[in-house]
């Protein structure tokens, strides 16, 4: 009875410090993506950003040219609209643990840091860099090389860990375009060239 007290009092006296310690930081950003296209016509670039926070947040920003190049018939100055958008959305919470599981796992561990293109490049160039923030706080960097416009035969030959990581990215760019809320872009995102 004695020891039992003692160690209730000491569970007690010490939990705070101890839930603390185990607490991981809701605002810490759990995956980065970051892309930039040139082409595939003649001065058409895009650039996008994506960061995913571990309490779900999810901050996205766009920014892209106009394929068309129009003259001012004044100044005969040649120019290309821009435009750019940047929205803040939420994660469900299964979502958030599902994806926190996967990018966790050994799978995208052991994914290798590059994966160059899937085919000779000639007018489309696409490099996506990614850094997954691991459960033990050490960031693994993964490069791909137009990946987006590789066939199926061609994705067959990467490994389904990052096939299944570039989808889930790709859902979640999505989701973001459409449903989330107008948000200042992210100070770290460089979207002009």
């Amino acid at each position: 009875m004695k020891y039992g007290f003692v160690f209730s009092f000491l569970l007690v006296s010490y939990c705070p410090y101890i839930c603390v310690a185990q607490e991981k930081p809701t605002n810490s950003v759990i995956l980065k993506m970051d892309q930039t296209v040139d082409g595939p016509f003649g001065g058409q670039k895009s650039r996008t950003c994506m960061r995913v926070y571990a309490d779900g947040k999810v901050l996205y920003a766009s920014w892209w040219n106009s394929a068309a190049t129009f003259v001012d018939p004044k100044t005969g100055e040649k120019s290309r609209p821009e435009h750019t958008a940047s929205t803040e959305y939420r994660l469900e919470e299964y979502e958030i643990y599902e994806l926190t599981e996967f990018l966790n796992s050994k799978p995208i561990r052991r994914l290798a840091a590059y994966f160059g293109p899937p085919h000779r490049p000639i007018d489309y160039f696409e490099t996506t860099q990614l850094q997954v923030l691991t459960a033990r706080g050490k960031p693994k960097q993964i490069t791909t090389r137009e990946y987006y416009v590789a066939d199926l035969v061609e994705k067959s030959r990467y490994p389904s860990a990052l096939v299944v990581l570039m989808e889930r990215i790709n859902q979640i760019e999505e989701k973001a375009g459409e449903k989330g809320q107008s948000a200042p872009v992210p100070p770290d995102c460089r979207l002009k060239p």
